[in-house]
């Protein structure tokens, strides 16, 4: 079957789209992308991306003028592929445009190149409900990991030296402190305590992540926004990892040491439950 995306405006085969190699992506990494789930039948917290890739186009003063139109592509994208019934992620990326390379921003603006596409996946957790060791490393990313970048060398370089070891995530240490993923955010239970990372400069502000406080809340678990400094480690009794693709995937072992008891720890658990319950509550909506 011919896969149908999007394209500057249009929708049509993927063959059939041709992008400049003058395009500011292409040849600066110069724009921002966002990925949305759609659970057979519904997308999770599309408000959520919707409003982070309108943050990360202001943020990096990319001028899209269609932005609002995002839920409704992303949408059209699943039905025009006939994915209405599957799991599936929508990518959707805008650089900043064509224009002859400079360091410059191109004076007058020349309209962005939009491209998005609809696939269906099997969930990063699958085959993982036991757990995952990660890896931990350096932060060698820039300072501005709040954009949803499309520039993700670092991450991908990072993730495959974290799988070529056997690890299913490499978790980054800046001065010290564990900030996040690869391409995932990061949480701990520390004496009862669900910690992660604040949200700065240094971290993705994640729709899961977001949605994993709620459950927390909910459920009555104490949740700080305090980073853990890589010293407390021995103190962790509990770790996951979340994002869109996988929700909430335990961490039971750093660097090969594990944690706690070595397996999925009950705080975890809970928290796959109620958030479960918090995506099935978008199929009212």
């Amino acid at each position: 079957m011919v896969e149908t995306v999007f394209f500057n405006g249009e929708f049509l085969p993927k063959e059939n789209v041709s992008v400049s190699p003058d395009d500011r992506g292409f040849l600066f990494a110069d724009g921002v992308y966002e990925v949305v789930r759609w659970y057979s039948g519904f997308f999770f917290n599309m408000e959520g991306h919707h409003s982070r890739l309108k943050r990360s186009l202001r943020e990096l003063k990319i001028k899209w003028d269609e932005a609002d139109s995002f839920p409704e592509i992303a949408g059209e994208l699943i039905r025009l592929n006939f994915l209405e019934k599957k799991p599936v992620l929508v990518y959707f990326q805008v650089t900043r445009g064509v224009a002859p390379r400079t360091h410059t921003f191109p004076s007058p603006s020349v309209k962005p190149t939009t491209y998005g596409f609809a696939r269906s996946f099997i969930p990063e957790s699958t085959g993982k409900e036991n757990g995952i060791s990660v890896l931990l490393k350096n932060d060698i990313r820039w300072g501005r990991c709040d954009i949803k970048s499309i520039a993700l060398l670092p991450n991908t370089m990072s993730f495959e030296e974290a799988t070529s070891k056997g690890h299913g995530e490499c978790i980054f240490i800046r001065d010290g402190y564990i900030t996040e993923g690869s391409h995932s955010n990061i949480f701990f239970v520390i004496d009862g305590i669900l910690r992660t990372h604040p949200e700065s400069e240094y971290i993705l502000s994640g729709i899961t992540r977001k949605n994993t406080i709620k459950a927390a809340k909910i459920s009555g678990i104490k949740v700080e926004e305090k980073a853990v400094h890589e010293s407390e480690l021995n103190r962790v009794s509990e770790a996951f990892i979340t994002n869109t693709s996988a929700e909430i995937t335990p961490v039971i072992a750093f660097n090969e040491i594990p944690i706690g008891a070595g397996r999925p720890g009950p705080l975890t658990e809970l928290l796959q439950k109620n958030f479960h319950e918090i995506v099935k509550s978008y199929a009212y909506k």
